[in-house]
């Protein structure tokens, strides 16, 4: 089976961690807890920092099986089974999301007019091609931009600089704000769940699984230092700039004879976009896989017609899809960021109790050679 290194699943961690935070979350957050998001934002990243440690472990114990295989030898077919159609779920509405948000923002930005048909087609072919090519193709394509996305990253919090910012003001919000705010906003969270769908693709080398620590910890400097500048840069209309990561370019589009600076935070959010709709996209279509005895040109297809016709028949508005995210998704969210891993890690603890820290087989009957182990 063809497996990735730990740079490349370093890769993969950042891109998550970016995924729909870099946008808008910083605008509706503030609505609630005003520059105090940071902290709310810091809280929700510590959550999701414990799932690393729980992979980890789970992957020392487990250095070749699937997680539904794991899960169904210790829960039983039918709870895995509605634990997958969780989770496919949850990875559907994170895609849409990041398309929904991506796409408005560069309808304001470029387009000034619809342009749903050319974004589609720009997407979807090279989406579709990913999950086709597998993890192991993918990772590596995102290994090879990762110095480019790191680079206008960071470019786009260096020029935010040179505009007029101040320090925000923090302990503005009350304890039931900021707790709401965390509830609200969770479905932006959850970023290592994807990692343990693909544990059994994962090349865990000893000696170097303390740089995903690294990458993980990076990647969630730049978010709250994006936040933090963010704010900086609009204390009291934090609320009215629904693309932080290319507001902050506000006021310095244009630098000497540069010319305008905006495009370099287009091209670094339109890479970043397409990333996480291919690790989504694979997301749904492992799950769907797992659930279903059917291969990958199958989950390419339902994946492709659930999106278009949710999009366009029932969350296609733009204000519906940011109002789901906030009002039933962190239901789902909560089960999938904090039930699910509590569930692993206890599943985890008895392992080490009855097998030490030994590496534990999977009983035979589990044992399901098809196509979809090749995705």
């Amino acid at each position: 089976m063809k497996q990735i290194s730990i740079n490349q699943c370093g890769v993969l961690i950042v891109m998550c961690i970016f995924a729909n935070k870099i946008l808008l979350l910083p605008s509706l957050m503030y609505e609630k807890t005003s520059a105090d998001s940071i902290f709310v934002l810091i809280t929700l990243f510590l959550l999701d920092f414990i799932m690393l440690p729980i992979l980890i472990k789970l992957k020392s114990l487990y250095p070749e099986q699937k997680f539904y295989d794991i899960l169904k030898d210790k829960l039983g077919s039918l709870v895995t089974k509605i634990i997958y159609i969780t989770l496919l779920i949850f990875f559907f509405f994170k895609c849409l999301l990041v398309f929904s948000i991506t796409y408005v923002y560069f309808k304001q930005q470029i387009y000034q007019d619809e342009f749903i048909f050319m974004a589609l087609i720009s997407f979807f072919p090279v989406i579709n091609h990913a999950v086709f090519c597998g993890l192991r193709s993918f990772s590596r394509t995102m290994e090879l931009f990762f110095g480019i996305v790191i680079a206008g990253f960071i470019f786009c919090l260096v020029i935010s600089l040179f505009t007029p910012i101040s320090s925000p003001l923090f302990f503005m919000s009350s304890a039931k704000e900021f707790f709401t705010s965390m509830h609200n906003h969770i479905f932006a969270f959850g970023d290592f769940i994807f990692l343990f769908l693909a544990m059994d693709r994962l090349d865990f080398k000893k000696g170097k699984v303390k740089s995903l620590y690294f990458y993980t910890l990076f990647a969630m400097f730049l978010v709250v230092l994006l936040f933090f500048l963010f704010y900086a840069k609009y204390q009291m209309t934090a609320f009215m700039h629904n693309n932080a990561l290319a507001d902050l370019l506000v006021f310095s589009v244009q630098f000497n004879a540069i010319g305008r600076l905006d495009i370099i935070a287009m091209l670094t959010i339109m890479i970043i976009t397409l990333f996480q709709m291919e690790i989504f996209s694979y997301a749904f279509c492992d799950c769907f896989m797992s659930i279903f005895p059917l291969n990958k040109i199958y989950s390419v297809a339902v994946f492709d017609v659930l999106f278009l016709i949710l999009y366009y028949v029932f969350i296609g508005k733009y204000e519906i899809m940011v109002k789901s995210s906030l009002l039933w998704l962190p239901y789902l969210s909560i089960f999938i960021n904090y039930i699910l891993p509590i569930i692993t890690l206890i599943i985890i603890i008895i392992d080490i109790r009855q097998h030490g820290n030994r590496p534990v087989k999977i009983k035979s009957h589990l044992k399901e050679k098809n196509i979809k182990e090749k995705v």
